[in-house]
């Protein structure tokens, strides 16, 4: 089984939702007339981190998903990115995955808050994980901070995904921790990860680009510029999740009974 995934690496345009979604229907475009089954758009791209106008995001949300699900219906190919939500007069940033002849978008709400971008001010953290079934196989959903949680990752890992999904807006400052984090999750996890990462300004800072695609041994498929907008494509072949495990069978040869009877002896309740 393989699939051909894109991602949408590009500037966004903060508080101006029409220019980005001219941006983002574009590259859905460039990305359906590619052959791919799939195609990533960074975090919060249609608004940026304009987080004070959550309310008047969150009420554009309906209109935004009727467009995107009838560009995911006409072009045969997954949408996902991150988007400002209202659920239950919370607001939320929730990664949406369209599928082609879904009623609804498949939902993550970003689990760890990033306080340095004073997201635990506006957002609700999430309180549940997203694992979806595509034609190709389980992705699991995540968003730029979660990407420092590896026991988030590996929980996906361990309900059987073969990819894992990241949108971000992750800072110039930390290019290498981002770098360094895509690899290491994708080795300990023996998975594919495809992370969308925005560029150009984030408030007074930079975002650092290089959006990539990593395969389960560690190696970078196609990798962005750090400044540069681009669509980049690759071509994922699960058989090479087998591969990795029969050579570097570390998913069975993992402790876990250990590892929990440690934390429950070190982390006594009552």
């Amino acid at each position: 089984m393989t699939a051909k995934i894109a991602l949408a690496q590009f500037e966004i345009a903060l508080g101006d939702p029409e220019e980005n979604l001219h941006t983002g229907l574009s590259a859905i475009d460039q990305a359906a007339k590619q052959g791919c089954q799939l195609v990533q758009l960074p975090e919060l791209w249609l608004s940026g981190y304009d987080l004070p106008n959550c309310e008047k995001y969150s009420r554009l949300t309906s209109e935004w998903l009727q467009r995107l699900q009838a560009a995911a219906d006409s072009k045969n190919l997954a949408i996902g990115g991150s988007f400002i939500t209202n659920q239950d007069r919370q607001y939320y940033n929730t990664y949406l995955l369209f599928q082609p002849g879904q009623l609804e978008p498949a939902r993550y709400n970003k689990t760890h808050l990033f306080q340095s971008l004073g997201e635990q001010n506006y957002f609700s953290p999430g309180d549940h994980l997203t694992v979806v079934q595509l034609p190709w196989g389980k992705v699991g959903l995540a968003i730029c901070y979660d990407l420092r949680f590896p026991e988030l990752v590996r929980a996906y890992a361990e309900r059987g995904i073969v990819c894992l999904l990241v949108a971000a807006e992750w800072g110039q400052s930390r290019a290498e921790h981002w770098r360094t984090l895509l690899k290491a999750r994708a080795i300990e996890n023996q998975i594919f990860v495809a992370a969308t990462n925005g560029i150009g300004p984030i408030h007074e800072n930079q975002l650092a680009g290089y959006s990539a695609v990593i395969d389960p041994w560690g190696a970078v498929l196609t990798e962005g510029s750090p400044d540069e907008p681009a669509l980049l494509t690759a071509n994922l072949d699960f058989a090479e999740i087998d591969r990795v495990q029969q050579v570097v069978p570390s998913t069975i040869d993992r402790r876990t009974d250990l590892y929990q009877q440690w934390f429950k002896e070190n982390h006594p309740t009552g």
